[in-house]
Order: C-alpha cells, then structure tokens, then sequence
C-alpha cells in the first residue's frame, strides 16, 4: 500500500506544486487585510499575555521557588529579557538571580541558562538542591542520567557534580541551593553578594 503523502507528491509532479502554490499567494495577496474589530483585538492581545510557554511548569517552580504561582508567572516571563541575565561562572552559563520566599531565605535562588553544547562546572552544594528543568536537556556527571522539561531534580548536601547540556537549545533550570554552592574549592553562600 503507498502512503497517499507519496501519492500527492506524484500526482502534482512536473511544475503543478508550483503552480497550486501561486495560485494560492495570489488568492490571499489580493484579499484585502482586514483589522479585528477592537473586542476581537484584545481578546487576542489578552490571549498572548496570559499563556506563556513555561505555563505547565508554574506549579513545581512556585513549589521549589516558595513563591505564588502569580509571582512564579512574573518571573517565568522575565525569562525571555536579555537584560535579567548576568554572566555565571563558565563560559556560556548564565544566571537570573531573584528573591524566593521563606522556605528559601538560605538558599541561592534562580533560573540558570546554558548554551547548546556547554556544561555548569562541577560543583558542590552546602545544603539540598533543588532544580527543575523548563527547557532542554541535561545530563547528571553523578548520575549519568539524562532529565528534560518538566523534570524536578534533587540532590543531598556535599554531593558533587557537573550538569552538561545534551540537547540541541539552551538549557533553562531554575536551582534552589540551601545555604551555597561550592565551585572550585571557593564556597558562594546564600548571602554572598554574587549570589
């Protein structure tokens, strides 16, 4: 049995697939763009405010974050603003540092960002970790997993590690660390002041 896909390509082979196609750009060209009318126009503005493509995820980072999950949207957005980000500690790795609520007040809190192909360098933890992943993949150097969007991570006092990017996006985590991270001997403490 043939796939009707391969059939469709044979039956407009020899210049009809071009033809049906400007045929078709010049249909739509010559309609004439109508503006919605002004209800229609905020519906649609409000439909591009409220969803934001993190949406699914605002429960587990609001949970990890010990934020509202109003505030945890805020931030979910902020995500796309060049100008939130800060240079992180390897090359390639940035950091969006904010504020979480009382369950994180000895904690380094933020989403993290690392370019296709690059890695967070090993690293210990003074407390429990959390993270969880909203874009991308990544693989634990303890571990050897592999964990994508949606995953919730969590890692004991002391463990070592390194988080390489496996996928072909950057990848996008929040990390909640209890009173510091220690990269290369140096400890950065919650209360440091480049966390």
């Amino acid at each position: 049995m043939s796939d009707p896909k391969d059939r469709f390509a044979q039956e407009l082979a020899g210049g009809e697939l071009e033809a049906l196609t400007d045929a078709w750009s010049e249909a739509l060209s010559a309609r004439p763009v109508e503006a919605p009318s002004p209800g229609r126009r905020a519906a649609l503005l409000a439909a591009t405010q409220e969803a934001h493509r993190f949406e699914e995820l605002v429960a587990p980072v609001a949970e990890a974050a010990d934020l509202s999950e109003d505030a945890v949207a805020a931030l979910l957005r902020a995500i796309d603003d060049p100008a939130r980000w800060a240079a992180g500690p390897a090359p390639g790795v940035d950091l969006l540092h904010f504020e979480g609520g009382p369950k994180t007040a000895r904690a380094i809190t933020g989403f993290v960002r690392v370019a296709p192909g690059g890695a967070f360098p090993e690293h210990g933890h003074a407390g429990a970790e959390r993270v969880v992943v909203l874009q991308g993949a990544l693989r634990d150097s303890r571990t050897g997993e592999v964990h994508g969007r949606g995953a919730v991570l969590d890692a004991g006092p002391e463990q070592e590690h390194a988080v390489e990017v496996v996928s072909p996006i950057p990848l996008v985590y929040l990390a909640v660390v209890q009173e510091g991270v220690r990269i290369g001997g140096e400890l950065i403490a919650y209360d440091d002041p480049r966390a």
